[in-house]
């Protein structure tokens, strides 16, 4: 794999995000991602730790200069794999800790979410579901991760207000379990998944299903099923408008 590390740590897998700086999201890396949680399947797996090679960047989300020019089926192709990947990590039925190792915006905060724990770095980070800023609407099941992390108060929050949320206070609103010094943020993540990967597994993988069904979440009903409507609101005309200066911004 060229961005992405899949080590064992025992009876856990550690898959790591390396891609540059930021670690942008492109298709080439979530097609890492997919393989990697695939493995995550094996029955000697018995929980896995999603984390990030660089110090302060859990991933900045989708790669700007790469996803914003690809064009209705290009985008459609890639938003319904990261839609494969995200739900592939929720209803991974053994339990997935994020290492939250600094800023952690749209599609990276997405991967976060989809985590069953999340333990973040103190300092100065960030947090957030800012599509709404671009005149994007999310799919509904970000909506339920949001809701079902933190609440659905606080969901509007990070979804509706779409602000950038830092590490205490998403501890303080639930959305994150922990948040230790950087240096501690991985070895506390692995500590977690090995306190959920001790519950008997087969107990541990209903109970979840159970918790994701109470929230609205469905494996047969995803967000595939909305899919032309998400990318539909990607190419409106505001959202053009809001990513082009994006862009632009970028670039200066």
């Amino acid at each position: 794999m060229e961005f992405t590390t899949v080590d064992r740590d025992g009876e856990l897998l550690i898959i790591t995000l390396a891609r540059g700086k930021a670690n942008p999201l492109n298709a080439a890396m979530v097609e890492e991602l997919i393989t990697a949680f695939g493995a995550a399947a094996s029955n000697d797996v018995r929980g896995v730790v999603l984390a990030s090679d660089r110090p302060k960047f859990f991933s900045s989300g989708f790669d700007v200069g790469e996803v914003f020019q690809y064009d209705r089926d290009r985008m459609a192709e890639f938003f319904g794999r990261f839609i494969d990947l995200y739900e592939s990590i929720l209803h991974l039925p053994k339990p997935v800790v994020a290492s939250v190792s600094g800023h952690a915006f749209a599609g990276g905060a997405v991967l976060a979410l989809a985590c069953d724990a999340r333990v973040m770095a103190d300092g100065e980070f960030g947090f957030a579901l800012n599509e709404v800023n671009l005149g994007i609407v999310v799919p509904s099941g970000f909506v339920r991760m949001a809701i079902a992390a933190a609440g659905a108060r606080n969901a509007r929050e990070v979804i509706l207000e779409g602000k950038t949320i830092t590490p205490a206070r998403a501890l303080e609103m639930g959305l994150a379990d922990e948040v230790v010094r950087p240096e501690a943020v991985l070895a506390r993540a692995i500590a977690r998944a090995r306190e959920l990967a001790a519950k008997p597994p087969q107990a541990f993988g209903a109970v979840k299903q159970l918790l994701l069904e109470a929230t609205g979440h469905s494996a047969a009903f995803g967000d595939r099923f909305t899919l032309s409507q998400f990318i539909e609101h990607w190419f409106s005309s505001e959202a053009m408008e809001r990513k082009q200066a994006l862009t632009q911004s970028l670039r200066r």
